[in-house]
């Protein structure tokens, strides 16, 4: 049966310039609900790639590949905040149906609050903010974007958010360096000293170890949460989605319960 909330450009797949955006890598057309989502810095849909199988079958994992990276390697990265919010916004609105929840990881949970707080044809049902400071937080840690290139190198593999054999390959690197540098000088330069509260609920995770976005800075979200606030703490370092041990289960875990609470036709619930 078709989906008759989705607009005539999702119809139309990922041949279009919208569709660019988004990769399902376990489609489900008949889905109830859908969780897309947006990676960290220097990170593309294939991260999420393994969340497909463990998400319950009412839910169709819709992964965002940004530019610059994977398919969408030849394209320059978007440097500024309001132009990557406003071309992710109007992809949404073309290519992903209603009902769905949006989450981010770090610099992906940034753009979910830019987008969110645009007018959205269909805004998600909830925001879902994994290891990211509120706006109005500081950075914890010093800003690297304009390092030269060894110790540039040399801290993202202290970051250990870029594996080893991408910082070992010159060829690779001098591919990816300017997508890096673009994409942390977001991060790093993300500040709002008045934030906009979000017009939709929010629940965040954060890294019991986390340096980049500790415990405090990602509790600080829920003043800009007046329509519901959840918060879940998930062992591990700022990269804890993605780490082979149990983390990421545990991260998934809390991800299903989450989407079952906003599944059409249940009521929705704000606890602690």
């Amino acid at each position: 049966m078709p989906d008759l909330h989705a607009s005539p450009a999702a119809a139309a797949g990922a041949g279009t310039t919208s569709g660019r955006w988004f990769h399902r890598p376990l489609p489900r057309p008949g889905a109830r609900i859908r969780l897309v989502c947006v990676p960290h810095a220097g990170a593309g849909a294939a991260v999420f790639r393994p969340w497909a199988e463990r998400l319950g079958p009412d839910t169709e994992l819709v992964t965002v590949r940004l530019p610059g990276r994977e398919s969408r390697l030849r394209e320059p990265p978007v440097r500024e905040w309001p132009a990557l919010a406003r071309e992710f916004a109007a992809a949404l609105g073309e290519q992903v149906a209603a009902p769905y929840l949006l989450f981010g990881h770090s610099m992906g949970a940034m753009l979910a609050y830019e987008t969110v707080v645009r007018p959205l044809a269909r805004p998600p049902e909830r925001v879902l903010l994994s290891g990211c400071r509120a706006p109005d937080v500081p950075r914890a840690l010093p800003a690297i974007h304009r390092l030269p290139p060894e110790r540039f190198r040399a801290e993202l593999g202290r970051l250990a958010g870029t594996p080893a054999d991408v910082l070992d390959d010159p060829r690779l690197m001098g591919l990816l360096e300017p997508m890096l540098r673009a994409d942390i000088r977001l991060a790093e330069s993300w500040w709002h000293p008045a934030p906009a509260p979000l017009p939709v609920p929010v629940t965040t995770f954060w890294g019991a170890d986390d340096e980049v976005a500790p415990p405090e800075a990602v509790a600080a979200w829920q003043v800009l949460a007046p329509l519901g606030f959840r918060g879940h703490r998930v062992g591990g370092d700022h990269f804890f989605p993605f780490l082979p041990h149990g983390h990421a289960q545990d991260l998934l875990g809390l991800l299903n319960a989450e989407i079952t609470l906003c599944l059409p036709g249940r009521r929705r619930s704000d606890g602690p």
